[in-house]
């Protein structure tokens, strides 16, 4: 009987493990999707292509400068940004699952407005004075080329020719990080934890199975945040992929366990100090007797 419990217990601990891993793989996917592909690509490609197009040489060291100024970085990094990104990230993959469902795009708008709102930082790395005028020309020259009509173009071009089963991994990718999954892995998490409870008939062993299961998630989380960053930059040409909000993650769930960890240690030493002054006093009643 006893092995048996142990065994169910084993088993339903691997499925809290794994909700938590996906719950922390759904909260940070886009992220990841943000920080570690779209900002490597604006850098990659959109920088040097518009240099192109003046007819001026970019290197690869000046683009890895670009990529490794802390300013830069800090800009890409700013909620601001993060949110535009997220955007048009949605607005992509919407776009490519179904090309009759793509949202209304500024981009011109938007492009405007982060030269505006990062005017300092950019004359500062540029080296020149970014002049009204000079951001009314720019404006002039993007909106002559109709870029929010020529991206929304190229999506619809993109979903025209992917395959179903392209769109398909699109559709998981867009349930992965959906509220509803989220919220179905949280339900299953909590219906766990309770048949643990109930399974291994205790008030307080439950934490201990909780602490390990949420060390095991983040150590796992940490591994794979690394393992996957390792794979991609050796296969690809992303040598600056961040999956460092992955590893915050799995450090936070980690800590967590250990800090749970510590409670039980705790709740245990005081429930076996109290059953031991327990049985002192039953033992002195004894002897007065």
């Amino acid at each position: 009987m006893k092995i048996i419990k142990n065994i169910l217990v084993a088993f339903l601990s691997m499925i809290l493990v794994g909700c938590i891993f996906l719950l922390a793989i759904s909260f940070n996917l886009k992220k990841i999707l943000i920080n570690g592909v779209i900002k490597e690509t604006f850098v990659e490609q959109i920088i040097p292509k518009s240099y192109n197009e003046e007819r001026v040489v970019i290197t690869e060291e000046q683009i890895k400068e670009i990529t490794d100024d802390p300013r830069i970085q800090e800009m890409l990094m700013s909620p601001e940004i993060q949110g535009l990104m997220e955007q048009y990230l949605d607005t992509t993959v919407n776009g490519l699952i179904d090309e009759n469902n793509i949202d209304d795009l500024a981009l011109e708008q938007d492009m405007l407005k982060f030269i505006k709102e990062n005017r300092s930082v950019i004359e500062e790395k540029a080296g020149k004075e970014i002049t009204d005028d000079m951001i009314e020309k720019a404006m002039e020259q993007v909106e002559s080329k109709d870029m929010s009509r020529a991206y929304k173009q190229s999506i619809m071009n993109a979903s025209r020719n992917m395959s179903s089963t392209e769109k398909e991994m699109l559709k998981g990718y867009r349930f992965l990080i959906s509220p509803e999954l989220r919220m179905i892995i949280l339900v299953v998490i909590i219906i766990d934890l309770v048949l643990i409870m109930v399974v291994q008939a205790s008030l307080y062993k439950w934490i201990a199975t909780l602490a390990v299961s949420l060390l095991i998630s983040g150590v796992g989380t940490i591994a794979a945040s690394i393992i996957t960053k390792g794979v991609i930059r050796k296969k690809t040409n992303f040598d600056n992929f961040d999956m460092s909000s992955l590893t915050q993650t799995g450090i936070i769930i980690a800590l967590s366990g250990l800090v749970i960890l510590t409670v039980y240690i705790v709740i245990l030493k005081l429930i076996k100090k109290k059953v031991k002054v327990g049985k002192h006093e039953i033992s002195e009643f004894s002897e007065e007797e």
